[in-house]
C-alpha cells in the first residue's frame, strides 16, 4: 500500500509504526485499548482527529459500527456508517479476483505470457507471465504518469495509451528475477481481464463480483453518488473545488485496476466475507488468495482517504477515514492498529521495524515496503528483501507470531535473508513507538 505517494499499494501484513508520523493534537486516549473501553477510546481518538467510520465484530457479532466527524466539513454533513470513501488501492483485490474467476473459468492460465493477448510486446518483456504480474515479479516499473500529466492519478489516459507507457519503460529487473511491486502491473492485468472477458473492467466487476456479493456501493470515480453519503477527502493533496471522487472525473487507465474506486464499510465487510466463504472462486483459487490476506489490509492516498482491515469475518475491524494530514496519517493509522491488535488477540508491540511484508504461496515472507526513516531502512533491510528466519526461528505462515516478541522487548533481531539469489544476515534494532 502506498502511504506517501498518490495512489495505494496493498500489503499484505503491516507492521509498520510511521516514521513520518505525527503526534495526535487534542486529546490522548485514557489508556490502552481493551475490549472494556473500546468506545470510549474511540471518541477520544476522534477529538484528536479521526474522522470516518468503523467496524469491530467479535465472535461474529458487530460490537462497534460507528461514524465520527465530518464527511463534508464545508456543508456540515456528517459521516454516517454507509458513508462512501476513496478505497486507495484496494481494487488490487478486485481485479486479483477477477483474473482468478477467469482463470478458474479456463479462460487464460496463470502461465500465459503476456505476448498472448497484446500485439508488439517489446522483446525484454516477453518472457513476463500472467503470474509475473500478479507476484510481483514483473519487473516493471511501480506507476506510468508523466509529469504532464499534472495530477498523478485523476489525469485522463485511455488503456492504449497506458499500455505504450509501460511497455516503453525500462524494466526494473529481467521478468522472474525479483520481486517490486508495481501498480502498473496491476493496470496490465485488468487490460488483460478486458481482453479476455469482453467486457470493460467496470462492467465485469460490477455483474461478475460486486453484484454477487451484494456490494451495492462500490464503484469507480466520476460516478454519481448521494451528497450526504460522499465524503470528501482532506488530506496532502485536494483536486478540484470539491476533493471527492464524483468530481475528480471518470477513473483513469493511470489507476485502473489498482486504484480509482470507492465503497463503504458495508461492501468491504461482504467482499472479505463473501471471498472467505468462497462465494465466488473454487478452493483452490480461493486458498491462492487468501495466501495474501494475512495480517492487516491497508491502502490509502495524499488525497485524504485512509482504508485499514483486517480478514477473519468473525473477529475482525474495517476502518475508512476520510482525513489524511498533511506529514502524517496518525490518527488514522495507529487506531487501527490498536484495533487489528484488539480483533486479533495481541498486544500491540511496542517497538518498531518500519517494514511492510508480503506472504507468496510460492516464494514465501518477502519485505514489500520500507518506511523512511525506520529502523529497517538504518539497519539495511531493502524492499524484495525475502525473509527467512529471525534470530533463527523460521518464519512460517504466520510471521507477526515470530516477529511479537522482538517487537514486544525491543530486542535486536538478526534476520537471514536473501537478496538478489544471494544468503547474508542483516540484523536490526526495532525503534521504540
Amino acid at each position: 500500500m502506498r502511504k506517501i505517494v498518490s495512489s495505494f499499494v496493498v500489503i499484505a501484513v503491516l507492521i509498520v509504526a510511521p516514521a513520518w508520523a505525527q503526534a495526535k493534537v487534542e486529546q490522548e486516549p485514557p489508556e490502552a485499548l481493551t475490549w472494556d473501553n473500546l468506545e470510549a477510546y474511540i471518541e477520544a481518538e476522534a477529538k484528536a482527529g479521526f474522522s470516518g467510520v468503523i467496524l469491530v465484530v467479535r465472535d461474529g457479532e458487530a460490537v462497534l459500527d460507528k461514524a465520527f466527524g465530518m464527511a463534508n466539513r464545508e456543508e456540515g454533513i456528517p459521516n454516517r456508517t454507509d458513508t462512501i470513501f476513496g478505497i486507495g488501492s484496494t481494487p488490487i483485490d478486485f481485479t486479483h479476483v477477477g483474473i482468478l474467476m477467469l482463470a478458474q473459468q479456463g479462460k487464460l492460465s496463470l502461465d500465459d505470457p503476456i505476448m498472448k493477448f497484446f500485439d508488439n510486446v517489446p522483446k525484454d518483456k516477453r518472457s513476463i507471465t500472467v503470474e509475473f504480474l500478479m507476484t510481483g515479479r514483473s519487473g516493471l516499473q511501480n506507476f506510468h504518469g508523466v509529469p504532464s500529466d499534472g495530477n498523478p492519478d485523476h489525469a485522463w489516459i485511455d488503456r492504449d495509451e497506458a499500455m505504450r507507457r509501460i511497455f516503453a519503460q525500462e524494466l526494473l529487473f529481467e521478468p522472474g528475477n525479483g520481486r517490486e511491486h508495481s501498480h502498473s502491473a496491476w493496470g496490465v492485468l485488468a487490460a488483460i481481464l478486458e481482453i479476455v472477458s469482453g467486457e470493460s473492467y467496470q462492467e465485469f466487476t460490477k455483474k461478475r463480483i460486486f453484484e454477487p456479493l451484494g456490494m451495492v456501493d462500490t464503484g469507480f470515480y466520476g460516478a454519481t453518488y448521494p451528497k450526504k453519503r460522499m465524503a470528501v477527502g482532506y488530506g496532502m493533496r485536494s483536486n478540484g473545488e470539491i476533493n471527492a471522487p464524483p468530481y475528480w472525473g471518470p477513473t483513469s487507465w493511470l489507476v485502473l485496476g489498482s486504484g480509482g474506486q470507492v465503497s463503504t464499510v458495508p461492501d468491504m465487510r461482504r467482499f472479505v466475507s463473501g471471498m472467505r466463504a468462497g462465494k465466488l472462486l473454487d478452493a483452490e483459487r480461493r486458498e491462492r488468495l487468501l495466501s495474501t490476506w494475512r495480517g492487516v489490509l491497508a491502502g490509502g492516498s495524499i488525497f485524504g482517504y485512509e482504508i485499514v482491515y483486517t480478514t477473519d469475518p468473525d473477529n475482525m475491524m474495517i476502518l475508512i477515514s476520510n482525513y489524511n494530514p498533511e506529514g502524517g496519517q496518525s490518527v488514522a493509522v495507529e487506531l487501527a492498529e490498536n484495533l487489528a491488535a484488539l480483533t486479533q488477540d495481541r498486544t500491540r508491540a511496542r517497538f518498531s521495524l518500519g517494514i511492510g511484508l508480503e506472504i507468496d504461496t510460492e516464494k514465501g515472507l518477502t519485505v514489500s515496503q520500507v518506511v523512511p526513516g525506520s529502523a529497517a531502512q538504518r539497519d539495511g533491510l531493502k524492499t524484495g528483501d525475502r525473509l527467512i528466519s529471525a534470530n533463527g526461528i523460521p518464519f512460517g505462515d504466520d510471521p507477526l507470531a515470530v516477529l511479537d516478541p522482538f517487537l514486544a522487548s525491543g530486542e535486536r533481531i538478526k534476520f537471514a535473508i536473501e537478496r538478489d539469489g544471494k544468503s547474508m544476515t542483516v540484523g536490526v534494532k526495532p525503534n521504540p513507538r
